[in-house]
């Protein structure tokens, strides 16, 4: 008799001037390597950055740091204004499309899910992910989040980041990981983007087994 194993279910969170559709044509490499482990999902940031009209396509953010509508993951600030919106729409999509197993975000999606995840862990919010893959993470800097940057989580996460990332520096992706008690990393010798992981397909494979076996 062969045993069927269930897929995993991952929610995706794009990156601050990114989309639902960029995010996905962005990890279609990862998702065709990863297609037998798991489903992966993706939902569009609600905020609309202020930027300039020749941007390319419709562009969103998670939230933002600036008076002017724009983010940058150095500003310290005591702003986040729209966070609680996307939090809004995050659980709502969970809530009507879920459960998902899993959570994985890039850059500042990454950092979105992040919050999200010590939301939960402080009782604020109820999704229900088993794990979290970070792309390129770091940890808000803006006072707003200072009450969710200083707890450990015990969720396990996969962190991948760039050694030659100019925009998140490894450092500060590190300092995202050092939160959680229960985390593996992988540093490529990149920048800011999301890798081939062929070279690290038995790590990434190895992480999600772990969550496939348990279903």
């Amino acid at each position: 008799m062969t045993l069927t194993r269930n897929r995993l279910r991952i929610l995706c969170l794009h990156g601050y001037r990114q989309n639902d559709v960029l995010f996905r044509e962005k990890t279609g490499s990862l998702r065709k390597q990863f297609k037998k482990y798991a489903d992966f999902e993706f939902i569009c940031a609600p905020l609309v950055p202020n930027v300039n009209s020749e941007e390319r396509g419709d562009v969103r953010g998670w939230w933002f740091s600036r008076e002017d509508d724009q983010f940058s993951s150095r500003d310290v600030c005591s702003i986040a204004t729209g966070f609680d919106k996307s939090v809004s729409l995050v659980c709502d999509y969970v809530h009507a499309n879920g459960p998902f197993d899993g959570i994985l975000g890039f850059s500042q999606g990454a950092s979105m899910a992040h919050l999200l995840l010590t939301m939960e862990r402080r009782g604020e919010v109820k999704l229900g992910f088993r794990f979290a893959i970070l792309f390129s993470g770091f940890l808000s800097l803006s006072s707003v989040h200072d009450c969710y940057t200083s707890v450990t989580l015990d969720i396990p996460t996969l962190h991948v980041f760039g050694a030659g990332d100019e925009i998140v520096a490894c450092s500060t992706s590190e300092k995202l990981k050092s939160v959680f008690s229960d985390s593996i990393a992988i540093v490529h010798e990149g920048g800011h983007f999301i890798p081939s992981m062929t070279k690290y397909k038995e790590v990434f494979s190895s992480f999600l087994e772990r969550f496939v076996d348990a279903n």
